[in-house]
């Protein structure tokens, strides 16, 4: 399927021309007399020839169209005006969108963590709520960027329902495990800073694993409308 949208273009151009082509040999032939043809049959001759015309035209119309570039909101690249394939995306490619994604979610993280954004009924989270657990994601893993107690403190206070609606999102991702030992934290090490930022630390390569392989896994429902 993917080969066939590949070259679609190239084959429509083909179909166009060819169709072009016939409809000027016609006309040449019915013009010219080299069919041999008279009366009626050189009507329905010329008519043939403004429909393949009418045709070649429309199919090469079609092919221009199949040419504009779905805009992918991880693998487009507005250096070459094209999609990436889906095998040279990396996870810094991944994070830079998604700290572009958050800044149209949130203020700024401390409001992601105070407001509960992530649990929130916003149809900017895409079709079936798609960029929610990524969402989830990139608010634990940016505690991990800033490596502080200020941003540990966000985790350490975050009202009960902002760390529910996070395992709620990883949830969805199949990563139970991982909300419940946030809650586990959140519940029973709120005061142990160290603790907590020794956790997200050591894990900062599974979440990077696991925000690549899930905009992988759902690739195909990140296009831009």
């Amino acid at each position: 399927m993917d080969s066939m949208k590949k070259y679609m273009p190239t084959i429509l151009l083909v179909a166009g021309v060819v169709c072009l082509l016939i409809a000027v040999v016609i006309a040449v032939a019915t013009i010219t007399g080299w069919s041999n043809n008279v009366g009626l049959i050189n009507v329905m001759l010329m008519l043939a020839a403004v429909l393949f015309l009418a045709l070649g035209g429309l199919v090469m119309y079609l092919a221009v169209i199949t040419t504009t570039v779905t805009k992918h909101f991880f693998l487009y690249d507005k250096n070459s005006g094209k999609n990436i394939r889906a095998g040279e995306l990396t996870f810094e490619i991944v994070n830079k969108r998604m700290t572009y994604f958050m800044s149209r979610m949130a203020s700024s993280e401390r409001q992601a963590w105070s407001a509960n954004i992530v649990g929130s009924e916003d149809e900017r989270f895409g079709k079936n709520d798609v960029y929610r657990p990524l969402m989830a994601y990139k608010m634990i893993y940016d505690l991990t960027e800033h490596n502080s107690p200020d941003y540990w403190r966000l985790f350490a206070k975050a009202d009960p329902a902002v760390i529910s609606s996070i395992c709620d999102a990883l949830s969805d991702n199949d990563d139970a495990q991982l909300g419940a030992t946030l809650v586990f934290l959140r519940e029973h090490h709120a005061d142990n800073i160290d603790k907590i930022s020794r956790f997200f630390m050591d894990n900062r390569a599974y979440m990077q694993k696991q925000m690549l392989k899930y905009v992988l896994a759902h690739v195909d429902s990140m296009y831009m409308d």
